[in-house]
C-alpha cells in the first residue's frame, strides 16, 4: 500500500484541529505551533499522543521539538510512515 502525503496532510491537520481546539479551515501548513496556535508543553505532549494514535507509530520525545509548523509535523509523519510501510 503506498502512503499518500496529501492523505497524511489530512489527518495531521484534523489531529491538531482536534488537539488545539481550531476550525481545520483555519490551519494551514505554515501555522506555528507555538507562535500561531500558542501551545504549551501540555498541548504538545497531547498532539504526540493524538498522532501516535492516528499513525499507529511512536515517536521520540527528542523529535517533538524538531516540528515546529504543521507543515514539518506532516512531512516528520509521512517520512515515518513510509518507513514503516517499507
Amino acid at each position: 500500500m503506498r502512503i499518500d502525503r496529501k492523505e497524511v496532510a489530512k489527518k495531521v491537520m484534523k489531529v491538531v484541529a482536534d488537539v488545539f481546539n481550531v476550525k481545520e479551515t483555519k490551519l494551514k501548513e505554515s501555522t506555528s505551533f507555538v507562535d500561531d496556535l500558542h501551545a504549551k508543553s501540555m498541548n504538545i505532549v497531547e498532539l504526540l499522543a493524538a498522532l501516535e494514535m492516528e499513525f499507529g507509530l511512536r515517536v521520540p520525545q527528542r523529535d517533538v521539538r524538531q516540528n515546529k509548523t504543521i507543515n514539518e509535523a506532516i512531512n516528520y509523519m509521512y517520512k515515518k510512515a513510509r518507513k514503516l510501510k517499507n
